[in-house]
């Protein structure tokens, strides 16, 4: 049974070059119109939505497990993670989101407002406003076959964050699915997410370091209604103002500590 976690990559196209140091002398892209103000609170401005862009990662190859540090470390003060290992194994990946109405399903997410790719096979749907980022549910990209076909609509849409977000904040929230199809079944069920902003501080990266982060870490566990075992999996992801997710690691199945040290799938920021 699935074991999702969705809180999309957001917008990683331009960096402002006061607040993002780079490493080796590479150089950041040129200023954008959204500019970390690194006041430590992030705010729906500071979460910009590049409809039918792309963000550029390096990402570990599906099936390879990564060592991670999550805990970090006390460098005069400041918490540190340390996440500048390059790996020649990594690929580049392009992420980005597309707006929703066009899709097969687009009908069944009243409200929604774009889409980003969830895993293969499969989108998220989600909308921004001031007070966070709310997941609608997750769909099949493609209709057909029907006996792949996945439509999972909450009932209610899920706040995966809440905005404006501070260092401290945490919440659970529930999606329930109260009549959807997985892989051409029916399915009833409920996600439960707790999620927690535990920890700000500088994170490096290949060739470059963003201060201040915020860390979130996220336990979704999913609960079919009838004849299912619950399953659940852990991510954290760091967010930076204007850039949204710089980089994120989730757990293997099931994963009892909430800083693991190895990682099912690791994203990092590229330039």
């Amino acid at each position: 049974m699935r074991a999702t976690l969705v809180i999309p990559a957001l917008a990683a196209f331009a960096a402002c070059q006061d607040n993002a140091t780079p490493l080796d002398g590479a150089e950041l892209p040129p200023p954008i119109a959204c500019l970390p103000d690194r006041d430590g609170v992030l705010t729906a401005d500071e979460l910009p939505i590049a409809l039918d862009g792309t963000a550029t990662y390096h990402a570990s190859p599906a099936g390879q497990t990564r060592a991670v540090d999550l805990a970090g470390a006390d460098e005069d003060g400041t918490r540190v993670w340390d996440l500048d290992a390059e790996d020649p194994g990594d690929e580049l990946v392009e992420v980005g989101a597309t707006a929703l109405g066009a899709q097969w399903y687009a009908t069944a997410f009243a409200g929604g407002g774009f889409v980003t790719p969830q895993g293969p096979g499969i989108d998220a749907v989600y909308h921004l406003d001031d007070t966070g980022l709310w997941l609608h549910g997750l769909a099949s990209t493609a209709e057909e076959p029907a006996a792949d076909r996945t439509l999972l609509v909450y009932d209610a849409p899920v706040p995966v964050l809440r905005l404006p977000l501070r260092d401290g904040d945490a919440w659970t929230a529930t999606g329930t699915v109260s009549g959807g199809t997985l892989d051409g079944l029916p399915y009833v069920g409920a996600d439960t997410y707790t999620i927690a902003a535990d920890g700000a501080g500088r994170l490096d990266l290949p060739y470059v370091r963003f201060a201040p982060v915020l860390r979130v870490e996220t336990l979704v566990e999913v609960e079919p209604a009838a004849g299912g075992v619950m399953t659940s999996r852990r991510q954290t992801l760091f967010l930076f103002e204007c850039f949204g997710e710089v980089a994120r690691a989730e757990s293997r199945a099931d994963e009892p500590a909430e800083e693991f040290t190895t990682a099912s799938y690791l994203r990092r920021f590229a330039l």
